[in-house]
């Protein structure tokens, strides 16, 4: 809920810049090691915006996967999962550098052009 309010709160200071105009929509990029579950994002959405200046806006969240490059070999890749990195190249386990997947950001607003 948390996450969502301040999202509510930087979507309310970008809209003021735009004098009054709606929001219809707002895409959301969330990456696998940001920590937040992609269900619960659309559920404070949900549970947040319904009676406020962001009722009938619509959230589109990305899920960007983890993508990392092996610290030994210089192989990029995307892990299976987020614990046990192996490198498909050299099999290193240890000292990737994460390329995406931390992530947590607004990507784009949509707003009605029209008062």
């Amino acid at each position: 809920m948390s996450i969502v309010q301040s999202i509510l709160g930087i979507l309310h200071e970008e809209m003021v810049k735009y004098d009054g105009h709606r929001l219809k929509k707002v895409v959301i990029k969330n990456g696998a090691l940001a920590g937040v579950v992609t269900e619960s994002l659309q559920f404070a959405w949900e549970a947040l915006t319904p009676d406020s200046e962001f009722d009938g806006a619509a959230l589109e969240i990305i899920e960007v996967p983890l993508r990392v490059k092996c610290g030994d070999c210089g192989e990029e890749f995307t892990p299976g999962h987020t614990r046990c990195m192996p490198c498909p190249k050299c099999d290193q386990l240890l000292g990737h550098t994460v390329l995406q997947g931390k992530e947590m950001l607004i990507d784009s607003i949509e707003i009605d052009d029209e008062e």
